[in-house]
């Protein structure tokens, strides 16, 4: 979720027990082969870990990252949400005029001030339970403060039983020449360097353009996000901090207006959105847009939209802002919110918990022992998993996966990398078999 008014959408609150209130997962950070929505990549080579669309290519040869970590090596932590996709629907943008009978999710004339503009929404219904939504095209979207040194997506070369392989690949090294990575961040920059200051936004791609504009399904008006998004399943990997907003080294890079205040907004962020919600030529911002089936901004009960790793501003206000702890949270029509608890500065100072924990509970005020998992057939638990902020670098690993219809979060710290990870980071090969994925969707830290 998001609380600053950097965000379109509005907010969803629960009390969990023990008191604490939390918010629940809400915002648009929002941006995807070939063309379409969903379904899944151009099938690949699984002897060679080619793409063949890529022009029979597979991710160009590299070293490991180099990690920088000045602090103790703590425990790493996994939240893991389970049974994750339904049948169901959510309102498509399309392209109609007034009157037309497929606007039966949302049908009105917007007006803008300077001109008015006819959105139809038209139901999107879903007939799987392999992992809907987050099976369509996805786009990240990486908010500052943020220094990311890799960053490698991998998907099924032909089948979602056989080997992965990187999709799209990039190196702070080389930020040049990324391999299958269209950038846009501010003020149109297509190169990401890799470090993001206070509020600063990249959006990542595929390079694939999509054809926006008349004809288009889902319709979008074109903008400079109308790129293929990660449609199927997907693994990605980040080699990451997130120092704070005024470190020396941040503070210059800065998007913040000029009357704010660096540590009130400092709340980095990284997120998985659909594509067709950042392709609306706002960048998710457009009234017309899927994250709603209702009227209703808060519920998030639409197309979706994965909060990975999100911290609230201390602007918020004490009771949910605390830039010292990270939200991970789910919204679709599934669920409407799973996960996507925090807890603000008044209630859990960082110094509450254990200096070697990764994964806290904020409920109890304490370190949690084991890996959380929240099902989303029965969502209800005891503790309110969120993550340490870590300002020196950890690995950050979440995966979508069609066939367990499981979405895994993962933060590792790179003094401490668990046998079920070590056939990913820091190597990141190009390629990894199924069992690799399996073993790493079983991993539960702390153990």
């Amino acid at each position: 979720m998001r609380f600053s008014s950097r965000r379109l959408l509005g907010l969803g609150f629960l009390v969990l027990s023990g008191g604490i209130t939390v918010g629940a997962c809400g915002s648009s950070h929002g941006g995807g082969g070939s063309g379409q929505a969903g379904g899944g990549p151009p099938p690949g080579d699984p002897d060679t870990g080619n793409w063949l669309d890529l022009g029979n290519t597979h991710a160009p040869p590299h070293e490991p990252a180099v990690p920088t970590n000045t602090g103790v090596v703590t425990r790493g932590g996994t939240l893991t949400f389970t049974n994750i996709g339904a049948e169901g629907y959510w309102g498509r943008r399309i392209e109609a005029e007034p009157g037309d009978p497929r606007c039966d999710v949302q049908s009105e004339t917007i007006d803008y001030g300077w001109g008015s503009e006819f959105c139809c929404r038209t139901k999107h219904e879903v007939t799987s339970n392999l992992l809907t939504p987050f099976n369509e095209q996805l786009t990240m979207v990486l908010d500052g403060p943020l220094r990311v040194k890799q960053f490698a997506v991998y998907q099924p070369l032909a089948d979602r039983e056989g080997p992965w392989a990187i999709r799209s690949f990039w190196d702070r090294r080389t930020p040049d020449t990324p391999y299958n990575f269209h950038f846009s961040g501010p003020k149109n920059a297509s190169v990401f360097g890799g470090d993001l200051g206070n509020s600063c936004t990249f959006f990542a791609m595929q390079q694939n353009k999509f054809p926006c504009g008349p004809g288009s399904d889902p319709y979008c008006p074109g903008s400079d996000l109308d790129y293929d998004g990660w449609p199927g399943s997907k693994l990605v990997v980040l080699l990451a901090s997130m120092p704070y907003a005024d470190d020396p080294s941040m503070k210059p890079l800065s998007c913040i207006a000029a009357d704010q205040d660096e540590r009130e907004q400092d709340s980095p962020w990284i997120g998985i959105s659909p594509s067709e919600l950042n392709r609306d030529g706002w960048s998710g911002y457009h009234p017309c847009h899927c994250f709603n089936n209702t009227n209703n901004g808060q519920l998030g009960d639409g197309c979706g939209q994965i909060n990975v790793f999100e911290v609230i501003a201390e602007a918020s206000g004490p009771q949910w802002g605390n830039r010292d702890v990270i939200s991970t949270g789910i919204r679709s029509y599934q669920v409407g919110s799973l996960g996507g608890v925090t807890c603000g500065i008044q209630s859990c100072g960082i110094e509450q918990f254990p200096a070697d924990a990764d994964l806290l509970d904020v409920n109890s005020l304490t370190a949690m022992n084991a890996g959380a998992v929240i099902d989303a057939d029965h969502p209800a638990t005891k503790e309110g998993p969120a993550w340490r902020r870590a300002l020196d670098d950890r690995y950050y690993l979440f995966l979508l996966d069609e066939l367990s219809r499981t979405v895994q979060v993962a933060v590792i710290h790179p003094g401490k990398i668990p046998d079920a990870a070590q056939a990913i980071v820091p190597a990141l090969p190009n390629t990894v078999a199924r069992s690799v994925i399996d073993g790493f969707a079983s991993l539960r830290l702390p153990q």
